[in-house]
């Protein structure tokens, strides 16, 4: 495996990888894994038994992803003869050259999300600034490939336009969950009060929309409160919103959870998620509420859609439409049905379709009908 992210995970695409290779492992495949240097980190350790290797990583924008490349590209000489497979998932591993086949998983696409931002700060501007450097990159990624697949379907379309005269279908993985943890539990029950947000506190979140939304369900409902897990960027301006709405005493800021069992309990004490993205591939921390059988209100963005359905495993909005998501707050508030039959219908939903046993299996057939394809 080749990422960008930190390990041990901290967000979404590390803890994708992190679970797809423990289920490698758990069904006797040999795993490795490479990631960017980190500052007080060693270049290589074990982690639960898996080794993860660290090469050098030159915080040089916007040419940081390849020249961290040459580090990379010296390690994949080294570990090539006992390799069989290179899986790199972007965003953005630097390109690779082996003689072994190349799977790349592609999680989002820099470019589509960029002109999809708008700029309220620096931040955005710079990442509409790095977008073309960034796109470069996976079109190398995806045209070195032997398998190309993708966490949703809008993203698998993304990547077929990137490369159209590219052989071979994108195949869709989708993210998969950890059900065996992230599960419900019957003895604790949901606060009726408690609304619940996870993810990056980073532009194209909806983090507006959110705060606006909110005050006006709370204005309806003087018991709801709102927790928000997660860090980043827009961290101050999102104090100041909170300060500006009078909600300070109702909205709860509890950061990053680096704790996954704190994470899992938040799940299963809120009585409903809420992600009000204005773009995304196909967010986990969606899946893992919806394994923990919590009802979850999303925009209609990225991948969403291909999950929920709106009104059976939950609820639907349109993206920037705090008036939209107000509503939807609101009815499932109202109705206590409505919540539990939406919250068994997700669970299932996971179950089905998204468990790491049934992810982890394509992903085993796919390796194998490449390896069948390399010996021919």
């Amino acid at each position: 495996m080749v990422i960008s992210t930190a390990l041990p995970p901290q967000e979404g695409l590390s803890f994708y990888v992190w679970n797809l290779s423990r289920f490698l492992v758990e069904q006797g495949h040999h795993v490795q894994i490479i990631t960017r240097g980190e500052h007080g980190k060693p270049f290589y350790e074990a982690l639960e038994g898996i080794p993860v290797w660290r090469p050098r990583f030159l915080p040089v924008y916007p040419l940081h992803v390849y020249l961290h490349g040459l580090f990379v590209q010296r390690l994949v000489k080294r570990l090539e003869p006992e390799v069989d497979i290179f899986h790199l998932h972007t965003p953005l591993p630097p390109p690779i050259r082996s003689t072994r086949p190349i799977m790349v998983t592609v999680h989002s696409l820099m470019l589509p999300d960029a002109r999809s931002r708008r700029i309220e700060g620096v931040y955005d501007f710079l990442t509409k600034a790095q977008a073309p450097v960034c796109a470069l990159i996976e079109k190398r990624l995806a045209s070195i490939s032997q398998q190309a697949t993708a966490v949703s379907p809008p993203v698998a379309e993304a990547v077929q336009r990137l490369l159209p005269q590219k052989q071979g279908r994108v195949e869709v993985m989708w993210n998969g969950v950890d059900t065996r943890f992230f599960l419900p539990d019957s003895r604790i029950q949901a606060n009726p009060g408690e609304l619940l947000y996870v993810g990056r506190l980073a532009p194209g979140k909806g983090l507006h929309d959110l705060v606006q939304a909110f005050a006006i369900t709370a204005a309806l409902f003087p018991d709801i409160r709102l927790s928000i897990a997660g860090s980043g960027p827009l961290y101050d301006t999102l104090v100041s919103m909170i300060d500006e709405s009078g909600l300070a005493t109702r909205i709860r800021l509890v950061g990053h959870m680096s704790s996954r069992e704190a994470l899992r309990a938040l799940y299963q004490q809120a009585w409903g998620l809420i992600l009000p993205s204005h773009h995304e591939g196909l967010p986990g921390v969606m899946l893992e509420a919806m394994a923990c059988g919590t009802p979850v209100i999303a925009t209609r963005v990225g991948g969403i859609p291909g999950v929920i359905t709106d009104g059976v495993n939950g609820l639907l909005v349109a993206p920037r439409a705090p008036d939209q998501l107000a509503g939807a707050i609101s009815r499932l508030r109202k109705d206590a049905a409505l919540r539990s039959r939406l919250g068994q219908a997700a669970r299932r939903t996971i179950e089905e379709q998204f468990s790491w046993q049934v992810i982890g299996q394509h992903y085993v057939k796919c390796y194998a009908e490449m390896l069948a394809g390399a010996s021919r």
